[in-house]
């Protein structure tokens, strides 16, 4: 078992601000992968969340899925993988990699650190499990983020990898460069929602009751609205659409610059 250093930015020292509770990283698992060595582990660590507070993930290679629910804890699951060219790099290099961690009462904060290493690779997968009403804040570069059932401001990005969204009702903002997003919008919050993306699609489920002023607009593609009557605004384009939902509330903005721009009203 090899349990994770708890680290401050800079100093390789504990930095707990809050209650973290089960310690876990066990179960060091060694394989090949496409002619490469792979070690892992599984991480796993369960915080304390003031009413209101935020979760803060930073990635960089691997899924990001999180999960709110009828919970008074922030459960956190993870799984650490490091590739190279032997079996025995790979275990060095999976020691290597960190899960930098800051508790407090209204924020938790996680952060994957690896050093860079010729021919070896980090990767780590996070699932989280949290009160719906938490407010989250997920960056990652090389993989997918997952976010549903949430009540609390979203604001998800990465850079290679899609963003899809699930039962949210607070503010929304998904971003992601390579990729598509996906969100299915069970009320609009009074923040509004801005989604975006520069090579790939943006897909938006609204409720057709949800009051709310859309501006969607693309460069090289189509925007296509059904189920949803909107009102005001210039004459829509192909590729630009404004108009007012049930009298217009909170802005939703979606953009797009290689892709097309899909609205739905449900």
């Amino acid at each position: 078992m090899r349990v994770k250093p708890v680290l401050a930015v800079g100093v390789r020292s504990v930095l707990i601000l809050g209650a973290a509770l089960s310690l876990a990283a066990c179960d060091v698992v060694v394989g090949s992968l496409h002619a490469r060595a792979q070690a892992e582990e599984n991480w796993s660590k369960v915080y304390q969340l003031s009413q209101g507070g935020t979760v803060e993930i930073v990635n960089a290679n691997g899924r990001i899925e999180v999960t709110g629910g009828d919970v008074k804890q922030v459960e956190v699951k993870a799984i650490i993988r490091a590739r190279s060219s032997t079996e025995e790099s790979a275990k060095e290099f999976l020691e290597k990699i960190e899960i930098r961690e800051e508790a407090g009462g209204d924020l938790v904060r996680l952060e994957t650190t690896a050093p860079r290493v010729s021919g070896s690779h980090a990767e780590v997968e996070y699932q989280v499990s949290l009160p719906g009403w938490a407010s989250v804040r997920l960056r990652n570069t090389n993989g997918q983020v997952w976010v549903r059932g949430l009540s609390g401001n979203v604001r998800a990005e990465t850079t290679n990898g899609g963003v899809k969204g699930e039962g949210l009702t607070g503010g929304v903002e998904a971003s992601t460069t390579n990729g598509g997003v996906n969100l299915e919008i069970a009320s609009v919050g009074e923040a509004g929602i801005r989604a975006e993306t520069t090579n790939g699609g943006v897909q938006v489920s609204l409720p057709a009751d949800a009051k709310a002023e859309v501006r969607a607009s693309c460069v090289n593609g189509g925007i296509s609205v059904s189920g949803l009557k909107l009102e005001g605004g210039p004459e829509p384009t192909r590729r630009r659409v404004e108009g007012n939902l049930n009298g217009g509330g909170p802005p939703v903005v979606l953009q797009t610059t290689n892709g097309g721009i899909k609205v739905t009203g449900k």
